[in-house]
């Protein structure tokens, strides 16, 4: 017995109907299941932002506020930005950050130059600043300055990168600063000797506000050790200064000299911790010797809350004040402008005046030429005066003794 075509085409629809509701069925199981079990997630509550929650966009530092309120919310903002950004930094940091580069070693050995000669090891070069982890440690932490391509080598995807400098081991830096620290950044020495590229160097120096000065160790060669940074934006050079003095902040209080009592006694606040050495959970006040003594939870929970109220204060009292530095900064940069118009108007009138000064000496030798003139016609014009009166005598006598 054959099958007709009709048969196989009934066949084939009863097989896809069948297939049809047994993926709907499962597809319903899938979409019960999400609905009678709750998802599960990896970490502690808190962690992850809520869904619902909008992310905190930041549109400039300055906001205008007509409220208490309002005033308290744009701080609340702020800090959720700055939190936000200090855990994304190391990775940040991580990955580089493309800055311009100058080094000043001054040296204390007296040379022809002087006591205290300044040399500028580097000088205006592209790099880009890395943490570099050697350890589990910060203080085996660096940061490196690898050399980045042009433009154009990027065009050609050539560029290799390359350690153009020595790292700068964290342990070794002294303070940042905003700003170009101990020196003029509008005198800063460019690496190209063509006059339109230093020229357009020179202008761009001219922004304080894009540089972050960095102050480390001495060493055998130089007294003192400054690092000159140059970024793109003054956010992303404000951005940069938080961020280190956080990591600096971190490396003192897991492996320097600890500033809380809680951590350890009084005893050991001013010895450096060893690192590897198990200091956290080392002298707890809460860890006593006898079982029989406990601690309340509420008391835990007490100085928790009041740890957490002193370092939101800190917070908040540090944020507000980094609106009075880019205020500042502000004022310097309108300051230089102002400077900068005064200088070329100056320059302008001495120019216009030594302009004037050169028409007047002009001026005054035609003048005197002119005058010179003037006196040779007037003594000529005597002597004719002279001639003509001699002359008129002489005819006047030979008249007379004609007639006679």
């Amino acid at each position: 017995m054959f099958k007709t075509p009709e048969k196989d085409a009934t066949a084939k629809d009863a097989i896809s109907t069948a297939i049809g509701q047994a993926q709907g069925e499962l597809r319903d199981l899938k979409s019960s299941v999400s609905d009678y079990f709750p998802m599960i997630k990896r970490g502690f509550l808190g962690d992850e932002p809520a869904e619902d929650e909008a992310e905190v966009v930041a549109v400039g530092w300055k906001h205008d506020v007509s409220s208490r309120r309002d005033r308290e919310q744009v701080l609340r903002d702020e800090v959720r930005v700055f939190e936000r950004k200090n855990k994304k930094f190391y990775s940040l940091l991580e990955e580089g950050i493309d800055v311009t580069l100058w080094q000043l070693n001054q040296s204390a050995e007296v040379s022809l130059d002087g006591p205290g000669s300044q040399e500028f090891v580097v000088k205006s070069s592209s790099m880009s600043l890395k943490l570099h982890r050697r350890g589990e440690l910060l203080v085996q932490t660096v940061l490196t300055f690898i050399s980045t391509g042009g433009y154009l080598s990027k065009a050609l995807g050539r560029r290799r990168d390359k350690a153009a400098h020595e790292p700068l081991p964290l342990n070794d830096i002294l303070e940042v600063k905003a700003g170009c620290e101990g020196y003029d950044h509008a005198q800063l020495p460019s690496s190209s000797s063509k006059k339109g590229k230093s020229s357009k160097m020179k202008s761009e120096n001219m922004q304080s506000g894009l540089f972050l000065t960095i102050k480390a160790t001495p060493t055998p060669m130089a007294s003192s050790r400054s690092y000159f940074l140059r970024f793109k934006s003054r956010q992303a050079r404000n951005d940069m200064l938080v961020g280190l003095r956080g990591i600096l902040a971190d490396l003192q209080v897991h492996e320097g000299i600890s500033i809380s009592q809680i951590q350890s006694p009084a005893a050991v606040q001013h010895a450096r911790r060893m690192p590897g050495s198990t200091h956290k959970n080392a002298q707890n006040p809460f860890l006593n010797q006898r079982p029989d003594v406990t601690v309340p939870l509420a008391d835990v929970h007490d100085l928790i809350n009041k740890e957490r109220e002193s370092y939101d204060r800190l917070l908040l009292t540090m944020l507000q004040g980094n609106a009075d530095l880019k205020e500042k900064e502000d004022e310097l940069l309108s300051f230089r402008d102002q400077l900068h118009r005064s200088m070329v108007e100056s320059a302008e009138k001495d120019r216009t005046q030594a302009n004037d000064s050169k028409l007047i000496m002009q001026l005054s030798k035609k003048l005197e030429t002119l005058l010179m003139e003037n006196e040779d016609l007037r003594d000529n014009n005597d002597r004719l005066n002279q001639r003509l009166v001699q002359v008129e005598c002489e005819k006047l006598e030979i008249m007379n003794g004609g007639k006679s």
